[in-house]
């Protein structure tokens, strides 16, 4: 007779973890998991800007050069906008959430 368990039946535990920034005893630090937030949101955002710094400087040089030396940027106008938006709400939503831990931790301070 086949087996009637499911993967959510089995005993097994899956080998999957959550990818973490920080190992060892310091992944249990109060501000850990928002330190590997902004880490993981920075990168994207730095990403973000490389992609419109190096889009504008091609758009320039293509303005100077012939037709026939003109090359295609990474990304289009439309594209580099968004990604700037996306960059601001990024940096927007790590600036909340500092300013709700440091709330919190003046509110410690105080009591």
């Amino acid at each position: 007779m086949p087996s009637t368990n499911t993967p959510d039946q089995n005993p097994i535990s899956p080998s999957h973890e959550d990818f973490h920034w920080i190992s060892g005893p310091g992944k249990n630090a109060c501000n850990a998991d928002f330190i590997e937030l902004t880490r993981d949101i920075t990168a994207g955002m730095v990403s973000c800007l490389q992609l419109i710094y190096s889009s504008e400087l091609v758009r320039e040089t293509n303005l100077d050069a012939e037709p026939e030396q003109a090359i295609a940027p990474a990304i289009g106008t439309t594209d580099s906008a968004n990604l700037l938006r996306l960059s601001l709400a990024a940096a927007t939503l790590l600036r909340r959430m500092s300013d709700d831990r440091i709330a919190t931790l003046n509110r410690r301070r105080d009591q």
